[in-house]
């Protein structure tokens, strides 16, 4: 079967269940009965579906949008990556990383936007690192994904 021939699952909350009717849960319900061949199934499927599908229509996915916006850069990737030796300055990075001033002060712009990076105040100077384990996990999580 073809992905445009699945009908869209457009549940309405009615009172603990999120489908119209307990007799057709809704559309995809008859899809599914055809993926799995019992009602039963496809029915608690359904549910199931349907709420997973009400719960993310209600987040805010801002954070995460920019987190990973901030990380699909290789400039960027490559700031993280020299950050979790420790705190540089811009010099070092753009030194380390042979890219002018403007394109380093912008990508720690958006790593900062982001929560991935902060800033501390040194007299003139100003030091980043990064601002949380989390993100040096994620970076390590990251290298896992990675195919052979």
């Amino acid at each position: 079967m073809l992905d445009k021939e699945l009908p869209m699952i457009s549940c309405k909350k009615r009172e603990k269940e999120f489908c119209q009717d307990n007799s057709a849960c809704c559309e995809a319900e008859n899809t599914l009965v055809r993926f799995y061949g019992d009602r039963s199934i496809a029915r608690e499927r359904c549910l199931q579906v349907c709420a997973q599908a009400k719960k993310i229509e209600e987040l805010d996915f801002t954070a995460e949008m920019k987190v990973f916006k901030a990380v699909a850069d290789v400039t960027r990737l490559k700031i993280l990556k020299l950050l979790s030796g420790g705190e540089l300055c811009i010099g070092e990075l753009m030194l380390a990383l042979k890219r002018p001033q403007s394109s380093i002060s912008h990508n720690l712009s958006l790593l900062e936007d982001a929560g991935l990076v902060k800033e501390r105040k040194e007299g003139k100077w100003c030091r980043y690192r990064i601002s949380d384990g989390a993100v040096t996990d994620m970076l390590g999580l990251a290298s896992r994904f990675k195919r052979k």
